[in-house]
């Protein structure tokens, strides 16, 4: 007998029907969806690769994430509570007042590679971070966890928790990367909730759904106090998909005070004209804009916002159909240019590779509730274009951009 043969398209299908047979993800059992997902992920523990340049690439990240020593990414975060660094200090970014989100980072690879591999090693790590992060916060007092520094006007970096206090007095100097001499101090704020909320979908582990609760409360108190202008004002500089931890807050407590946190934090400049079908996207920074509207998508599938749910789907639309590249990535020296005129803009600096990253969790969303073949054949073309293509996987190192110039050489 000759066996049958599926396309991609009914195999796909097939996933999809088998997806609507499993159970929630932890992540989503709390509230019920008013726009309810049509199609489901299977975990990535429920799938282990053979060898292939896909396993290679897991292996990859699971030894690069062992190299790394969590003590070191803790180290500011128990130096500004008062407690003594077990480690030096990593060096790069993590020596500015960006200082911080990549533990939140980490924490995430942590929860992602443990599921596709079961190394217990991964699951032991992040167990210690959050311990950690525990005995930070409870320190501090004030439901505050944070690395980031800020540098005064004589030059000296302090903790940059004092930042805040002058926030909520109305003393804000934001623009696109500095906010109040700190170095986008609420997109590294994201970041760590980001990676607490993962551990705790992942791992089940309360103790950091108990941490994000407190960072939650502490910022709710930074924010209310402000006017509609000023809160603008402070958004101005870059803060991540920081809606989207709110929102996601909510859909794990049930508790309506970080559903209105989520839908506090909209940055009207960018995301009205969007909501309006209007790309206004040219000369903005193209990657601080993508998490903003994972976070109106998880708005939309919490609440069932249509100007969320039209905001997310015109975004996906004018960056996939008049502002990406041939291989799935966009922007240009890290920046979106007029729609349909990237013929103009192939250099040695194009296509940042966060951007992909995040483009892929926006189409997963999408396809979650209308899948389509447009968008897994995007998802597709950037997967193994873009990110594929951005490892090495002799030394784990990762191309920052990956230039579409002929002869341009890749930097990892």
């Amino acid at each position: 007998m000759t066996a049958p043969t599926l396309d991609r398209r009914q195999l796909l299908l097939g996933g999809i029907a088998l997806a609507a047979a499993g159970s929630t993800t932890p992540s989503r059992a709390s509230i019920a969806a008013r726009s309810p997902a049509v199609a489901r992920p299977l975990p990535l523990s429920a799938v282990r690769l053979r060898a292939s340049d896909y396993a290679t690439a897991v292996e990859v990240n699971r030894m690069t994430l062992r190299r790394l020593d969590p003590d070191r990414l803790l180290h500011n975060f128990r130096a500004y509570a008062g407690l003594a660094p077990r480690a030096p200090a990593y060096g790069g970014w993590e020596g500015d007042t960006i200082a911080g989100h990549t533990l939140g980072h980490y924490l995430t690879a942590l929860a992602l590679c443990w599921q596709q591999t079961g190394d217990e090693e991964l699951r032991r790590r992040a167990g210690y971070i959050v311990g950690e992060l525990a005995l930070v916060q409870a320190r501090r007092g004030t439901g505050y966890v944070g690395a980031l520094g800020r540098k005064r006007p004589d030059g000296t970096v302090v903790d940059g928790e004092e930042i805040f206090g002058e926030i909520t007095r109305g003393a804000i100097r934001s623009s696109g990367f500095n906010l109040n001499g700190s170095w986008s101090p609420l997109y590294t704020v994201h970041k760590v909730f980001a990676g607490l909320l993962d551990a705790h979908a992942v791992f089940g582990d309360r103790r950091a759904l108990a941490i994000a609760v407190g960072m939650a409360g502490y910022f709710e108190r930074v924010f209310t106090p402000l006017t509609p202008a000023q809160l603008q004002e402070v958004l101005v500089c870059e803060y991540g998909g920081l809606n989207e931890s709110y929102a996601e807050l909510y859909a794990r407590t049930g508790e309506r005070r970080w559903l209105r946190m989520a839908e506090l934090l909209h940055d009207e400049r960018v995301l009205g004209p969007l909501e309006r079908r209007e790309d206004r996207l040219a000369d903005i920074h193209a990657n601080t804009q993508v998490p903003k509207l994972i976070g109106l998508a998880r708005l939309h599938e919490l609440t069932g916002s249509e100007s969320a749910g039209t905001a997310a789907r015109y975004f996906w639309q004018a960056v996939t159909a008049h502002h990406s590249y041939v291989i799935g990535g966009n922007s240009d020296r890290e920046y979106f240019t007029e729609p349909d005129t990237l013929a103009a803009y192939v250099t040695e600096q194009t296509c940042e590779h966060c951007n992909t990253y995040n483009m892929r969790k926006l189409t997963r969303q999408l396809w979650s509730w209308a899948p389509d073949g447009a968008l897994f054949d995007y998802y597709e073309r950037a997967h193994l274009n873009h990110v594929m293509s951005a490892l090495d996987p002799q030394t784990g190192g990762y191309t920052y951009m990956t230039p579409q110039m002929s002869g341009a050489p890749r930097e990892f």
